[in-house]
């Protein structure tokens, strides 16, 4: 949902064009933020920290914009509703150490072939989708599985 605001932001708007995406992007926002529309995965496979990235691009947009000489106060105003309904694009939401961890073991040579697929489709593509509570259990379920043999390969994981 995120992508529709900035392919409509980031780029070269005209000066009059300029206020209309504003507001547009303002009153999409707070219909997302206050569950007017609501926001589903597409199924599409993304990195957990594909919106927060996105959303750093809207916000690096909004700047500019606001920075500029020929900048409204109207602009201004439109400008200062969307901030808030950024996400966060804190370190935190951006990072994609955990998930390199998991590709790199489902990656191994050393694991069996059905694990590393079990591993890939319960935890890696998930994740990618913004894994829900039910995803986690699954998760926590399989870890419980594999991990009851203390000789199965997870010992050297």
């Amino acid at each position: 949902m995120l992508e529709v605001i900035r392919e409509l932001l980031v780029g070269n708007l005209e000066s009059g064009d300029r206020l209309e995406a504003l507001i547009f992007s303002a009153i999409y926002l707070k219909w997302i933020n206050t569950g007017q529309i609501p926001c589903f995965e597409d199924g599409s496979h993304h990195r957990p920290n594909r919106h927060a990235e996105i959303s750093r691009l809207i916000f690096c947009e909004l700047e500019r914009i606001y920075c500029m000489k020929d900048t409204s106060p109207k602009e201004v105003l439109a400008i200062r509703k969307i901030h808030p309904c950024l996400p966060s694009f804190k370190a935190k939401f951006t990072a994609s150490v955990p998930l390199t961890r998991i590709r790199d073991i489902a990656h191994r040579g050393d694991i069996p072939h059905d694990l590393k697929q079990e591993i890939k489709h319960t935890i890696q593509n998930k994740l990618h989708q913004n894994a829900s509570p039910e995803n986690l259990v699954a998760t926590e379920a399989m870890l419980a599985r594999i991990t009851r043999n203390p000789d199965n390969i997870v010992k050297h994981l």
